[in-house]
C-alpha cells in the first residue's frame, strides 16, 4: 500500500473500510510526514501494535515494521504502486481498495499462475446503507451478502483471493464457472431483496480472463487483475460486466445471454476495451 495522503483504517471510516468486528469504526491512521509515514491509533478499543508492541502515541514507520490491527496487519516495504489511488478514490469503492492491493508490484518469489478468470464485486451504495442502518444491522446484512457469495463460490469451484469491506476478489479456473457463479449470486441477492425490500442487496461485478502471477501467499498480480477491477467499476447497478475475451470463451454453449457490447476507456490502461453485460436475469436461477 502506497501512502501519499492521510488514510484512515477502520470498520466505518472515510478511508480503508475492513469487515472486522475487532476493529473500531475509526481505528488508526497513516499520515505521510517528512518523507516518511506516521501511524497513530485513533483511540481504538482493541488497540494497535507495532512489531508486537502496543502503539502509544505517533510512530514513524520504518522498513520491515509490522503494524497489526484486529485480524489484519501490514508490513512496511520501500517499493511503491504504479497504480495509485487518488485522494478522491480512497473512499470510492471497495473494488479500488482491493485492486490496489494487487497492482503490479516488484514482489519477490513470484511465479507464473497461468491463465485464470478474475472477478471483482462490491455492494452498490454500501456507504449510504451502512450510515442508514447503523453498525449492528449493517454488519448483519454484510454477513448475509458474504455468505451468499461464498456459498456460490464453493458450488462453482472458485477461490476467494481477498475480501475487504463489501468487496471481493475471486478467481476461477473456468470462465464459464465464473459467469455462472456470479449469475447465481445475483439471483440469490435478487431473491433476498424481494423478501427484504427495506434492505435490498445489489452488487456490480466485473470479470476478465488473462495471465497472472502469484506470490507464495496465493495473491494475484498483474495488468489483467487491474483490468478486471476497472471493468467492475464500470458495471452498473446489479450488472455483471465481462471483457470481450470472457464472452468469446463462454458463448459457444449458448446457455449464457449477453446484452449489447459497449466501448470503455479505463484510467491507467491504454486503448479502448469492449465490455459486454451478462443478462443474468434472463437466465434460469440455479439452486
Amino acid at each position: 500500500m502506497l501512502v501519499e495522503h492521510r488514510l484512515e483504517i477502520g470498520r466505518q471510516c472515510a478511508g480503508l473500510r475492513l469487515d472486522d468486528p475487532m476493529l473500531s469504526r475509526r481505528h488508526l491512521e497513516l499520515v505521510p510526514e517528512g518523507g516518511g509515514v506516521v501511524v497513530r491509533d485513533l483511540g481504538s478499543t482493541n488497540g494497535t501494535t507495532i512489531n508486537r508492541r502496543d502503539l502509544v502515541g505517533p510512530h514513524v514507520l520504518g522498513e520491515g515494521d509490522v503494524v497489526a490491527f484486529g485480524s489484519s496487519s501490514l508490513t512496511v516495504r520501500s517499493y511503491g504502486l504504479p497504480e495509485r489511488l487518488a485522494p478522491d478514490q480512497l473512499s470510492a469503492t471497495s473494488i479500488d481498495i482491493v485492486a490496489a492491493s494487487f497492482a503490479e508490484l516488484p514482489v519477490p518469489l513470484v511465479a507464473e499462475h497461468g491463465t485464470t478468470t478474475i472477478v471483482f464485486s462490491d455492494i452498490e451504495s454500501s456507504t449510504a446503507m451502512a450510515d442508514r442502518l447503523g453498525d449492528a444491522a449493517w454488519f448483519e446484512l454484510l454477513e448475509r451478502h458474504n455468505s451468499i457469495v461464498r456459498r456460490q463460490l464453493a458450488l462453482h469451484r472458485g477461490t476467494e483471493i481477498k475480501s475487504q469491506g463489501d468487496g471481493f476478489m475471486l478467481s476461477f479456473g473456468s470462465a464459464r464457472h465464473a459467469v455462472q457463479c456470479m449469475s447465481a449470486v445475483q439471483h440469490d441477492l435478487a431473491r433476498y431483496s424481494s423478501m427484504h425490500p427495506d434492505t435490498p442487496l445489489s452488487v456490480r461485478v466485473g470479470i476478465h480472463t488473462g495471465e497472472a502471477i502469484t506470490d507464495a501467499d496465493g495473491d494475484l498480480f498483474g495488468r489483467h487483475v487491474i483490468l478486471a477491477s476497472r471493468i467492475a467499476n464500470s458495471a452498473g447497478v446489479g450488472e455483471i460486466l465481462v471483457s470481450s475475451l470472457v464472452a468469446q470463451i463462454v458463448e459457444t454453449h449458448g446457455d449464457i445471454t449477453f446484452g449489447a457490447a459497449r466501448a470503455a476507456v479505463f484510467k491507467g490502461l491504454s486503448g479502448t476495451y469492449e465490455v459486454i453485460p451478462v443478462l443474468w436475469d434472463a437466465m434460469p436461477a440455479q439452486a
